[in-house]
């Protein structure tokens, strides 16, 4: 909680200021063995109004991808923390109960129904207009044919990404490789095929069915 408050995602609600919406927070396990608190919005989801916008599948991204050889794959920090919440229209459907008082979010949580559409269309919109730059959900390709073309569309990425003040999460990003692993496919200069590691998983499930 102070961590999140730190960081600007939430604030705490004053205590004279009434709100129709108070959601619950739920203890979720994480892989490493920590605790994840997350705001139970199911029922609040159900007052929003989705914003139907469609998100690209791999199939879309192949075509575009078509006759690249160079890639980079970037990837935002925190990306949802980064669209901040409408104070007077949003920000109040996000408000949770804690031991300590109610707060809601300043930024755009995971939690909510049509977070994926918002973003997708956020940045899909932001990126508008660039050469060699595809976007599903949170993670960007930059692509070209030729090392100089990428270079070029990479770096006109970045500016727009940096001019919008979106930022990335470096020790995710991938710059300058000849494959692409993106979405359980592998993408090269020879074309599309599985990712041989989703494959082995595939199969391993497989066989622990039977």
């Amino acid at each position: 909680m102070p961590q999140l408050e730190n960081q600007d995602v939430i604030e705490k609600v004053p205590e004279n200021e009434a709100t129709a919406w108070v959601s619950p927070i739920v203890a979720v396990p994480k892989k490493d063995g920590q605790v994840r608190i997350c705001v139970d919005m199911r029922l609040a989801n159900e007052a929003i109004r989705r914003v139907r916008h469609p998100i690209p599948t791999v199939n879309d991204v192949s075509f575009a991808l078509n006759g690249a050889k160079f890639f980079s794959k970037l990837d935002l920090s925190q990306a949802y923390h980064q669209l901040e919440l409408d104070e007077l229209q949003s920000r109040y459907i996000t408000t949770f109960s804690t031991h300590v008082g109610l707060y809601r979010y300043k930024r755009l949580n995971y939690g909510t129904n049509a977070a994926a559409e918002i973003f997708q269309y956020t940045l899909q919109t932001a990126l508008q207009g660039l050469k060699g730059v595809k976007n599903i959900a949170d993670d960007i390709i930059v692509f070209g044919s030729t090392r100089t073309e990428h270079d070029a569309n990479l770096d006109k990425c970045l500016q727009r990404l940096a001019m919008k003040g979106l930022r990335l999460n470096r020790s995710k990003c991938n710059f300058l490789s000849t494959t692409l692993s993106f979405f359980g496919q592998v993408f090269s200069k020879e074309g599309t095929h599985p990712d041989p590691r989703r494959v082995a998983d595939l199969l391993i499930k497989c066989t622990s069915a039977k």
